[in-house]
């Protein structure tokens, strides 16, 4: 999500103008969504968010219109916070800056990971519990070195290389899954995030 934020002076006023945007995580960039419109974004994009402006003692309410556009206006020049569907699990939000650090634009990004993770232990749930992020510090801390992989029947030699290489290099074991959904592929691919985060892995494992 992207809230695009100017300001403008009168006085002592500031006027905050926001703009709320869903973009996908990198899990889900990762399935690749064969979707040329992109309308899974772009339907995300249309849902209307309540916005919590905090400065000092002052609280502002207000919802967006269906494009995530909004409004305010604030009087002090002082920081400010500002939340994002404060009440929901996977559309939140929350951001902190100084006024003083705003020129004409402001970006805050937030992911459609929270989404995707609730949609994928839903459509997945043996699998979510047995490869979720958490299962794989879990596993770590066991002295399971796993990194998943994608079954099939035949691979390049690049792809034969680099598999030899980290197993060899990193002591690591390899499980093949095969005929993924895309859920479990995005279960899959974060998976091996943090494992190989863990393991102080930073380039492609297979």
């Amino acid at each position: 999500m992207t809230i695009l934020i100017f300001q403008q002076s009168l006085y002592s006023q500031k006027e905050i103008v926001g703009k709320v945007e869903f973009y996908k995580s990198k899990a889900t960039e990762f399935v690749l969504f064969r979707d040329k419109d992109d309308l899974y974004t772009k339907n995300l994009n249309k849902r209307k968010s309540k916005i919590k402006l905090f400065q000092r003692d002052s609280i502002k309410e207000i919802e967006t219109n269906s494009s995530g556009v909004f409004v305010l206006k604030t009087t002090l020049k002082d920081s400010i916070r500002i939340i994002v569907n404060e009440h929901s699990p996977v559309f939140n939000g929350q951001f902190e800056f100084d006024f003083n650090e705003i020129n004409d634009t402001l970006k805050l990004r937030i992911s459609d990971k929270k989404l995707a993770i609730k949609l994928d232990s839903q459509l997945e749930p043996e699998f979510y519990n047995k490869y979720s992020e958490n299962q794989a510090n879990v596993d770590f801390a066991n002295g399971k070195r796993i990194i998943l992989a994608v079954g099939i029947d035949w691979r390049t030699d690049e792809s034969t290389k680099i598999i030899k290489e980290i197993t060899e290099l990193y002591n690591v074991n390899y499980k093949y899954i095969f005929d993924p959904s895309q859920s479990e592929m995005r279960i899959l691919y974060r998976y091996n995030e943090v494992m190989k985060k863990l393991m102080g892995i930073n380039k492609n494992v297979w």
